[in-house]
């Protein structure tokens, strides 16, 4: 007795196959956003012990907070980074890197790309775990990158822990791609990488970590740093040595997509 198979026609295949592509196109951006929510979850985990390192460090100078570059003058200009004098407190190198960024620097790529040092003098001399005489190494010993920034409008001036109005709701340390120690409100409009966002965190889904002065670490938008409250210093005041700035102005300067 001969038995008859019935083969799938063509018009079935494509259904089956549309089908797939359907749920494919639907699930892979949902694994995505999966994936990126462990990055974030790691990125919360370093900056909760680089907050703690820096909170450690300010009991060890009564309550005094590292400024984004400490000075030396002998025997000629020289300066280390907040990152630098804080590492000892994190002792995780890794810790300063987010899996997530696009990109890691830290301060030596400034003299890499530019030539001179930032501000005269030797220049920076340690950033992270990074020296100077790494920079001068043949070849150059890259390391200590970091992903984050303090905040420049607490760490350009000499701030104790009792500055602070609203130490849960005042950023102290935030996410860059850029190789700076420090960054400020005002630095919001910079496009210079990829027209997105400057310098500042977009890459947790649109969105970035923040470290706040009490130690505890928040994901939020960037425009959520500004309105309804200004959560880079007690009030939103431009100071003299810095370019002049609106909040208006600054909320404009962020892409719709990453408000």
């Amino acid at each position: 007795m001969q038995v008859s198979r019935r083969a799938f026609t063509l018009i079935e295949l494509l259904v089956v196959i549309a089908i797939i592509a359907i749920l494919a196109a639907i699930l892979f951006p949902v694994f995505a956003q999966a994936r990126e929510k462990a990055r974030q979850a790691s990125c919360i985990s370093n900056m909760k012990q680089i907050g703690l390192g820096v909170l450690m460090y300010a009991q060890d100078y009564d309550e005094t907070l590292p400024l984004n570059r400490i000075f030396s003058f002998d025997p000629e200009l020289s300066y280390v980074t907040w990152r630098c004098v804080v590492q000892p407190y994190v002792k995780n190198e890794g810790v300063w890197v987010c899996p997530s960024a696009p990109r890691h620097l830290n301060e030596f790529f400034w003299v890499e790309w530019v030539g001179t040092p930032f501000i005269g003098g030797k220049g920076c001399v340690c950033d992270v775990t990074m020296t100077l005489d790494d920079f001068n190494a043949n070849p150059r010993r890259w390391k200590g990158y970091a992903n984050y920034a303090s905040n420049g409008h607490i760490s350009w001036y000499i701030r104790t822990l009792a500055y602070f109005q609203k130490p849960a709701s005042t950023v102290m340390v935030l996410e860059t791609h850029d190789m700076w120690p420090d960054l400020e409100a005002w630095t919001i409009p910079w496009q210079y990488y990829n027209g997105t966002c400057g310098s500042l965190p977009f890459w947790h889904n649109k969105s970035g970590n923040w470290t706040m002065a009490d130690g505890h670490v928040k994901w939020m938008r960037l425009a959520a740093t500004l309105a309804p409250e200004f959560l880079w210093d007690n009030e939103p005041i431009s100071y003299p040595d810095q370019p002049a700035w609106t909040l208006e102005g600054l909320l404009n300067a962020i892409p719709p997509c990453y408000r």
